[in-house]
């Protein structure tokens, strides 16, 4: 496995286009891509109808995956809200790839989906399915059932085109075609661990409850009493730090395995608390909740997300010693400079853990990534994709290319 990355911020998309093409095809000296992953920020819409076509001929690249995005993660930077075009490649001839296009349709009160690529692999495989969605015509949380199904053990990764503030305005790539609907995405089977890390920003605050009351997103019942009064008695015992952080909004987060004894940080699905009701003291949150759920509320600000995503990244290198070559970083729109006030942090985090490894991904308005043993639509989170170096590579495998990048 190579894989390799180059970036432009050229505002004219031709020459864009040719930085890119030209700094990869000296890269590549000559190999083919199995499969292209291509990020493109809005400033280069005009051209978006025949962007992959063209960067995949040029390439010769087997299959390309893509999004728009309001801002793209290229090499060691992050580029919000300035022209981005990022190209990453990886030439695995051993891979098995199938790419799939997804559409969904209303029926009355449920949304069903339709493409779900069949399973051609077997349990032992490595790899992952990479998922990226229009906002306005598909439904995430409809699809990863459908994939998990489909795919059994794969982890699934991507996220949500972003940047467009109108349906018709987001698209995505597959291929040499410009898909304007429903979700596309790969399947990618291979030889190499692909590892992850979802960090999701937040940490857990006062004690778990069970739910012993609900209906979709509404908890009525915490413990057997009413959710805000339990919310209130926990309150009381925080100290003034994240008692202030939970006037500025608390989230929730949902046990994703019961068995475990003690509940830590990543063992939740963090969802936003929508609101509350006085007169039942319901709480409503953001995502449908069943009772007999443990549970437990969140806080989140710059210093806890900072602190939560290099927690993953030292948890991960204590549990995996195989070198990494490349990376993939699907994280929140609501990341960024914005949280964090200053630029390229969570793929600063990234490459100061594990070097200077080719990067790509983009600002999704929704992060798709795996906890426990399912994958989920996240919120204000990082999702991060490892492909580790093979096994069995020799030393001059492990030499990574210098990958440096163009700017103007």
């Amino acid at each position: 496995m190579k894989i390799h990355v180059q970036y432009s911020t050229e505002a004219e998309t031709p020459r864009a286009v040719d930085e890119v093409v030209n700094g990869l095809l000296e890269k590549l000296n000559g190999a083919h891509p199995e499969l292209t992953f291509l990020f493109v920020s809005h400033h280069h819409e005009d051209h978006f109808s025949t962007l992959a076509g063209q960067i995949r001929s040029r390439l010769n690249s087997k299959h390309l995956v893509g999004s728009t995005a309001e801002g793209i993660v290229a090499g060691d930077r992050e580029l919000e809200e300035r022209p981005g075009l990022v190209a990453y490649v990886i030439a695995d001839s051993g891979a098995v790839i199938q790419p799939f296009h997804m559409e969904f349709q209303r029926d009355d009160d449920q949304i069903l989906c339709f493409g779900a690529p069949e399973n051609i692999g077997s349990e032992g495989d490595n790899g992952a399915v990479f998922l990226f969605c229009e906002p306005y015509s598909s439904s995430a949380p409809v699809a990863l059932p459908e994939l998990s199904e489909s795919q059994g053990h794969l982890p699934i990764f991507g996220g949500v085109a972003s940047g467009g503030i109108g349906p018709g305005e987001n698209c995505l790539f597959l291929d040499g075609e410009k898909i304007d609907h429903g979700a596309i995405g790969v399947v990618y089977r291979c030889k190499q661990k692909l590892r992850q890390i979802v960090s999701q920003g937040c940490r857990p605050i006062g004690y778990t409850f069970v739910i012993t009351k609900s209906e979709k997103n509404i908890i009525y019942e915490l413990g057997g009493l009413p959710a805000m009064q339990q919310f209130r008695e926990m309150f009381k015992e925080l100290t003034e730090d994240d008692q202030e952080l939970v006037r500025q909004g608390p989230h929730l987060g949902v046990v994703t395995n019961e068995y475990k004894e003690i509940f830590e940080r990543g063992d939740f699905l963090v969802s936003n608390v929508l609101g509350s009701d006085p007169e039942s003291g319901a709480i409503a949150v953001s995502q449908a909740v069943r009772p007999g759920r443990t549970v437990q509320f969140h806080v989140r600000d710059a210093i806890t997300a900072d602190e939560d995503l290099r927690l993953m990244i030292e948890q991960d290198k204590s549990y995996h010693s195989n070198k990494v070559i490349g990376s993939l970083l699907f994280t929140c729109n609501g990341r960024g400079e914005k949280l964090f006030g200053a630029a390229n942090h969570d793929v600063k985090a990234i490459q100061d853990a594990y070097g200077p490894i080719p990067t790509a991904g983009f600002f999704a308005q929704g992060e798709i990534g795996p906890l426990a043993d399912r994958s989920y639509l996240h919120g204000f989170t990082a999702s991060v994709v490892l492909f580790e170096e093979e096994a069995d590579a020799t030393a001059d495998n492990a030499e990574d290319d210098s990958d440096t990048q163009t700017e103007n």
